[in-house]
């Protein structure tokens, strides 16, 4: 279902609407904005709209559904973040805090819900071929297609990983990423910012 993920009310809504046509088995929080920034070019318009697009619309999705999923017991939510999230990536001043916070709000869902039958998954994926990666003007490794991202999904979820991430030759090195100490990150991730 397409909403606007900015507007709690008509999210609400929506989930009110859906539960009187039967109760909900998945729900994707898949929302995304993007805009490439760094720290001399500074929008802070443009940083919340990140914040309130990419973690506080997941939220409010959250804060819609909740209530229901665990009413029954089962059910199961995605978040979809981005590899972007492991560390803070060049070019991504604004867009690589908003998908951390979805990262660290998907692990302690999952810790609060999975013991009440409820599945929480965090998908991170690479590059995909999406209105949001067509205005990119560097290149993105490891490009995929949006079917080829569903099929890794649909794989994730079918041998029910917490964590789907793809893919796998382009994202295990970002997350090697995350124990590099911080000396050696800054100084290949300097080489690399366009």
């Amino acid at each position: 279902m397409a909403l606007d993920a900015t507007d709690g009310a008509a999210i609400h809504t929506s989930a009110q609407s859906l539960l009187l046509q039967g109760p909900l088995d998945c729900v994707v929080y898949c929302a995304g904005h993007y805009q490439a920034m760094r720290a001399d070019a500074m929008d802070l318009p443009d940083m919340l709209r990140h914040l309130e697009v990419n973690y506080a619309g997941a939220l409010k999705v959250l804060d819609a559904v909740l209530p229901a999923l665990r009413a029954r017991g089962c059910g199961h939510i995605s978040l979809v973040g981005s590899v972007a999230g492991y560390r803070g990536l060049p070019q991504s001043l604004a867009y690589s805090p908003t998908k951390a916070a979805l990262i660290n709000l998907a692990e302690p869902l999952y810790l609060d819900l999975h013991p009440k039958g409820i599945g929480v998954s965090l998908i991170n994926p690479g590059f995909v071929e999406t209105p949001l990666t067509a205005g990119n003007s560097f290149e993105m490794p490891a490009l995929l297609t949006p079917d080829q991202a569903a099929q890794a999904i649909v794989k994730g979820w079918a041998q029910g990983d917490f964590e789907i991430h793809f893919p796998k030759r382009f994202t295990l090195w970002l997350k090697l990423l995350r124990i590099l100490p911080n000396r050696l990150f800054f100084s290949l991730a300097s080489r690399v910012a366009p």
